[in-house]
């Protein structure tokens, strides 16, 4: 009985620290990973189909509005976030 309490504990043991090992590889990969360039942005829009249905000016249109919104979406994450502007210094 006390072989089995042994193996399930030593089990436990194992899947707990595997779950944390995945949650800090979680962690790690959304702080290495970057935002998607802004030219990608266009390259989006011509993949979907209400751009390939469209001609002419309706695709320069489409195309204008994905670039509007990647600098839009650029220009929202430089900008520094509440704690910054509080005056609270961020550690280095």
């Amino acid at each position: 009985m006390f072989a089995e309490v042994g193996v399930v504990t030593l089990i436990s043991a194992l899947l707990i620290l595997g779950g944390l090992a995945l949650f800090g590889l979680t962690i790690w990969f959304w702080r290495t990973s970057r935002p998607e360039p802004r030219a990608l942005a266009r390259l989006e829009v011509m993949s979907e189909r209400a751009y390939r249905k469209s001609r002419g000016v309706d695709r320069q249109f489409l195309l204008k509005m994905a670039e509007r919104e990647a600098r839009e979406s650029m220009a929202e994450s430089a900008t520094p976030d509440a704690t910054a502007s509080s005056g609270v210094a961020e550690p280095k």
